[in-house]
This record gives C-alpha cells, sequence and structure tokens, in this order.
C-alpha cells in the first residue's frame, strides 16, 4: 500500500476506515488493518511482529494508568483445555 508513514517508527499498521462514532467526548474508530510495515527489529523468526519485541502498552481509563503485555501462556486453543 502507498498511506504515508513515520520512517523511524519501527512498526506502521495502514488501516481503512469503516466507520466513526462519538462516544461522548470520545471518538471511535472501526476499520481494517490492510498493510503492516516492519522493521526486522520488531520481527520475529517468521518475519511477523513478535510481541516481546514491540513491547505493546494499553491504557486503562478506569484506572488512568498504563500496562505493559505480559508473560506468554500458551498456544490459542489447547491452553484452555488444560484447565
Amino acid at each position: 500500500m502507498d498511506a504515508p508513514y513515520i520512517e523511524e517508527f519501527p512498526f506502521a499498521l495502514e488501516c481503512k476506515l469503516f466507520q466513526t462514532v462519538e462516544i461522548g467526548v470520545h471518538v471511535q474508530f472501526i476499520g481494517e488493518i490492510v498493510d503492516i510495515k516492519a522493521d526486522e527489529s520488531v520481527q520475529g523468526e517468521n518475519g511477523a511482529l513478535d510481541i516481546e519485541k514491540v513491547k505493546p502498552i494499553l491504557f486503562a481509563p478506569a484506572d488512568n494508568a498504563y500496562y505493559g503485555v505480559g508473560e506468554f501462556l500458551g498456544k490459542a486453543f489447547s491452553i484452555g483445555k488444560q484447565i
């Protein structure tokens, strides 16, 4: 794709906007990721984004706090069988 992006960022997600929803003083954007540009420094062995290298942060508005993503817990669709 050809959307502009900031070259110094380790990765960029290009999205197609489907809908904009006003929620009080906030706006929610609903869309689809159509392209990903990622530097080798944030890719895993298979070339996909590696969450442990990206180190994303999450904002919890109820707590007015930021959180990091935790450790690997198990593979999807199989870890639940152990519980």
